[in-house]
């Protein structure tokens, strides 16, 4: 049986977009039948199988120029041009994180981002050495059940490894969504829902713990940024190409005018290979790879997953908490925006009077004690706030309060307490590295975020208390005015009425009109503050080890009437402050892993025809391949480069480059490039070429009087000889004319997803996804 009968096509799904969409910019999920696409430079669209829309989402006055789906589709990868990645959940189609690219002092121009790469890696093994383990014990046991156990190292219980990501986030009150009105920022929907939540703040499984996952951003100007965990940056490097002339290495000339073209990476490689070519319309007659060895994925000293998952879980707790406090402010300032409104009509009508009280205080005061009301009074009772009015105050404190009162039970206190279990654990981290500088923070750091933590904590507690008291007080206050009004705007007083006002407790009533009729206590917490006063503070506080200590003094400074500091009692102070020394350690372990970094020597790639002249690449594509025979520091992959030029369009271009690497340093070797005409096969101009895994490059071809087909090439580390097998499309594509292909592996995280082949129509309008009805290992042993 030949492999055209053999080896088929079948179609999963057709979909028909509304508009064109960008060639350049499509990009299909690697574990569903979705597919990411750009319409008018910024309309951002995932839709599903038949052009079904799941999300849209657009930046007026700015432009998308890069898309990447995280490998377990979980998230998407959206470069814009404001030099800003931002990623947005499949689940609930909002903006999880925003990864700023750019230096971020203001001073220069925002980063233009030209290329996103998402990989995962392997972290580094934990081997367990046999000999060294004690036997004792197992004689009492079943020796086949003790042989067992021994005979394959994966059965061997890691407890340390397992006890060491123990979460007990589970036993804790969960975090609950916050309200999208009240919220400002970029964060404002992204707490808003459950949904939200749980893609914001997904649990850490221990099956993950050793995954890296890297994100790759090329920046005009030959600079890559890398950033771990989805949100963690690392930094940004300009890329250095060096190229060896026999024994003598060389810069070439970088002028900011090559970028990064392309990405290729392997999980079980810590070395990464950059494809550097020109920006811009410069022809790309010459690449250069250049390898990145990522050495704190291949030789972590410590628990790099378990590091990277709780700082990028507190970078996110952190920005829940700011969203939270401007909520809290929020609904405070709602309780008391319609009271002082309805108060300042009567104060300004006590004021001028003659003769009575000169305040709201007094005169309601004199009315609780003594029964009479003040002509200004019975008048603002009755022509101001009247039956509709009462029930709009009611209606906004007791609201108000009660969602104040959720918010700090339900949102602050919980979030809190997640951070203060984060800091415990790097607390523990530090601890046990307290003499290494590869950690990038210290326990002394760690005691700092944690006292500013607990004075956080503190002043949540006093706020509770407040609002606690302030919700009783006020209904007992409410249920006194109601009847003072039905009282003064009736001639007879019922014994209904009568009643009622039995029931009061005069003395709630009293103590209400008297702390916060006119002035709230919360103020001092939520209030703002004079500018300068809060920048003198701000400066005074760099250095405080003691904040908890320090905001106590001035609590207790404020309750006596001692002169005190405004700021430190603040929410939004140490809300900022807790924010800034967080960011200070964040900055500090990206700085650790930063030195972990290293470009090596490059190789370069380019099209040289036998008369020594040079070819203009067209088409590029290229895969990482892990040699499966390694030693523990030991290893060798092969970076394959496949491309088709200007002049020869129907011509292969195949070149591999060996890595040799060793405890994470790579050497690599020159590039082999071998050129394959497959005129007679393709028929026809290759369209695109795309690496489909690490044996089977797939050409699109075309030719006339023929539909578009598929060459598939097999090739291995081994040998780069060329052989291929022709494949049909199932359906008629004679009037589907393809101009770029997306190939996908076989996935089954999310259901059994096949090999796919995804096509875009020259209108930019059709999309056509299809699968190998071959199985995998025919495919590869035919």
């Amino acid at each position: 049986m030949s492999a055209e009968e053999r080896l088929k096509l079948k179609q999963l799904s057709q979909s028909t977009f509304p508009s064109p969409v960008a060639f350049s910019l499509l990009a299909a999920s690697p574990t569903l039948d979705l597919v990411a696409t750009i319409t008018n430079g910024n309309t951002l669209a995932i839709r599903r199988a038949r052009g079904e829309l799941v999300s849209s989402s657009t930046e007026k006055g700015k432009s998308v120029q890069a898309l990447c789906w995280k490998s377990d589709g979980q998230l998407l990868a959206v470069g814009w041009d404001d030099g800003t990645v931002r990623l947005l959940g499949v689940e609930n189609t909002k903006v999880v994180h925003r990864i700023n690219t750019s230096p971020g002092d203001g001073a220069t121009a925002a980063s233009q981002i030209v290329h996103v790469a998402w990989a995962r890696n392997l972290a580094r093994k934990r081997y367990h050495n046999l000999s060294s383990r004690s036997l004792q014990g197992l004689e009492d046991l079943d020796t086949n059940v003790a042989d067992a156990s021994l005979t394959n190292e994966s059965h061997l219980p890691d407890l340390p490894h397992a006890l060491t990501f123990l979460e007990i986030d589970d036993s804790l009150p969960k975090i609950s969504p916050l309200p999208v009105s009240g919220g400002t920022g970029d964060d404002i929907f992204a707490f808003s829902t459950v949904a939200a939540l749980e893609s914001m703040f997904p649990p850490l499984k221990l099956e993950d713990s050793g995954v890296v996952d890297v994100m790759v951003v090329g920046i005009k100007g030959g600079q890559v940024h890398l950033s771990i965990y989805d949100s963690f940056a690392i930094g940004s490097f300009y890329i250095p190409v060096t190229v060896r002339h026999g024994d003598v290495e060389q810069w070439a000339k970088m002028d900011r005018s090559r970028d990064m073209v392309l990405h290729a990476s392997h999980s079980n490689v810590s070395t990464h290979c950059l494809l550097i070519g020109p920006n811009g319309n410069i022809d790309m007659q010459v690449l250069y790879i250049v390898p990145m060895d990522l050495r704190f994925v291949s030789h972590s000293p410590f628990d790099l997953s378990l590091l990277a998952s709780k700082t990028t879980t507190l970078q996110k707790l952190l920005r829940y908490l700011k969203q939270t406090r401007i909520h809290i402010v929020n609904e405070w300032s709602s309780t008391r925006e319609l009271p002082s409104r309805f108060l300042n009509l009567v104060q300004q009508d006590l004021r001028k009077g003659k003769s009575g009280p000169t305040d709201i205080v007094q005169a309601l005061y004199h009315t609780v004690l003594t029964g009479h009301v003040h002509q200004p009074v019975k008048e603002w009772l009755v022509e101001s706030i009247g039956d509709r009015g009462h029930k709009r105050w009611e209606k906004a404190v007791i609201l108000g309060l009660e969602s104040l009162r959720n918010l700090i039970h339900e949102n602050m206190l919980p979030a809190l307490e997640r951070i203060t279990l984060i800091l415990s654990r790097l607390f523990g981290i530090a601890g046990f590295h307290e003499q290494d500088d590869h950690i990038g923070f210290t326990s002394t750091d760690i005691t700092r975020l944690v006292d500013v933590s607990a004075a956080l904590n503190l002043l949540c507690h006093k706020i509770l208390l407040i609002v606690v008291e302030e919700l009783d007080l006020f209904r007992m206050f409410s249920s006194w005015l109601r009847i003072t009004m039905d009282r003064v705007s009736s001639s007879n007083v019922s014994d209904e009425m009568m009643e009622k006002e039995a029931l009061l407790d005069s003395t709630k009533t009293l103590r209400y009109i008297e702390k916060f009729l006119i002035d709230s206590p919360m103020a001092l917490y939520l209030a703002q503050i004079p500018k300068n006063a809060r920048d003198t503070e701000w400066k005074s506080m760099q250095d405080c080890r003691r904040v908890l200590d320090e905001v106590d003094q001035q609590l207790r400074n404020e309750e006596s009437g001692k002169p005190y500091r405004q700021a430190l009692p603040q929410m939004e102070f140490l809300v900022d402050l807790l924010t800034e020394r967080a960011e200070s350690v964040f900055e500090n372990i990206a700085e650790a892993e930063k030195r972990n970094v290293r470009f090596g020597t490059a190789a370069t790639f380019e099209l040289r025809r036998a008369d020594g002249e040079r070819e203009t690449i067209k088409l590029l594509d290229g895969k990482l391949c892990s040699d499966p025979v390694s030693k523990n520091n030991e290893s060798t992959a092969h970076m394959f480069t496949a491309a088709v030029s200007m002049e020869s369009p129907c011509t292969l271009w195949l070149g591999k480059s060996q890595l040799n690497i060793v405890n994470g340093v790579s050497e690599i070797q020159p590039t082999q490039v071998v050129s394959v005409d497959l005129l007679t096969r393709s028929g026809g101009p290759i369209l695109d070429l795309k690496f489909l895994d690490e044996q089977q490059l797939l050409l699109l071809c075309r030719s006339e009087g023929r539909p578009p087909h598929l060459l598939v090439i097999p090739f291995t580390i081994q040998d780069t000889n060329v052989e291929y097998q022709t494949l049909s499309f199932p359906d008629d594509l004679s009037d589907f004319e393809p101009v770029r292909m997306e190939v996908r592996e076989a996935n089954n995280s999310r259901g059994e997803v096949p090999d796919r082949v995804c096509l875009i129509a020259s209108d930019g309008l059709r999309y056509k996804v299809y699968a190998f009805s071959a199985d995998r290992a025919e495919l590869q042993g035919s």
